[in-house]
């Protein structure tokens, strides 16, 4: 089970207190600096990361947007999970977890952790 609050994610036992992305595989990882440094703010969420995201075609892309949903996903982004056979799913951090820990199909996921 994953849980969250405000500036930490719990995941498969293991405390994170930066954004995660987890993959198809199930391996969490740490955002890229390089790319959000790419957009001057962790509250952006772009092709480069929707990309990464999408390898391993998940059935489901679940993105949790923050604790109070204030995180955004570029148009760029929804324009390539659109052109795929993925599904997004969004909204605020603590219920996309629930969503995630629930489905049991091919996923993948990148939770914001504050804002």
């Amino acid at each position: 089970m994953t849980s969250t609050g405000f500036g930490w994610i719990k995941y498969k036992g293991k405390a994170y207190d930066n954004d995660i992305i987890i993959t198809v595989k199930g391996e969490a990882i740490q955002r890229d600096e390089k790319i959000i440094e790419k957009y001057g703010t962790h509250h952006i969420i772009g092709k480069e990361e929707m990309q990464i995201l999408l390898s391993g075609n998940p059935e489901i892309v679940f993105i949790g947007l923050g604790q109070n949903g204030a995180a955004e996903i570029t148009d760029e982004a929804k324009e390539l999970i659109m052109k795929s056979k993925s599904r997004l799913v969004e909204g605020i951090t603590p219920i996309i977890i629930k969503k995630f820990d629930e489905f049991k199909g091919k996923k993948a996921a990148l939770f914001h952790i504050t804002c």
